[in-house]
């Protein structure tokens, strides 16, 4: 794809799936025609230590996007292409937590899921595209918790970086086509 250079941030601290990276290895084979780095972060001690890191390389490289990628997350070949396609600034794919009870990681604007794209109030960064403008117009911290006062999350630092990314101007989509899975005790 022309004028495309894309970062594929993989933020972790625990060792990446075998799915997983069987799934980079199919999406770095298929993605002939896309210029591409990876840079997986285990400096920090939490997720969103690790997603600041990789977003504050990917300004300083000059990739035009990101996609974040879990180490727990399966995904088809193409999934880099069909984010690209829809040319949003923050784009990601629908799938599920890994609980017993599952729901879609997302926070919806309306009641009901979409089969097209849709835009969305916040969504998981598990599979996640990125413009890089994004983080040269929202002031870091980009990714961050809210707590409770007893020590439990009361937000994540997805939602928090959709929010404040919304606070900005930026829309936030969600792609329901994509088939993503979430690897748990089970792939959900």
């Amino acid at each position: 794809m022309k004028d495309v250079y894309c970062c594929i941030g993989i933020p972790t601290n625990r060792l990446i799936k075998a799915k997983t990276a069987s799934s980079l290895l199919n999406l770095v084979n298929y993605s002939k025609n896309i210029d591409f780095s990876i840079l997986t972060s285990t400096r920090g001690y939490n997720t969103s230590e690790n997603r600041n890191y990789i977003a504050s390389q990917v300004v300083k490289s000059g990739c035009s996007h990101l996609l974040f990628i879990d180490d727990d997350m399966i995904f088809l070949e193409d999934t880099l292409e069909r984010l690209l396609v829809h040319d949003k600034d923050i784009i990601g794919g629908v799938y599920k937590t890994k609980y017993e009870i599952q729901e879609d990681v997302i926070e919806y604007l309306d009641d009901k899921r979409p089969s097209e794209l849709f835009k969305v109030g916040a969504i998981g960064t598990g599979c996640l595209l990125i413009k890089t403008e994004v983080f040269k117009k929202v002031p870091q911290i980009w990714f961050n918790y809210e707590w409770f006062p007893n020590g439990m999350v009361k937000m994540s630092h997805d939602w928090l970086f959709c929010h404040k990314a919304r606070e900005y101007g930026f829309d936030v989509w969600a792609d329901p086509t994509l088939e993503i899975k979430h690897i748990g005790l089970y792939e959900y």
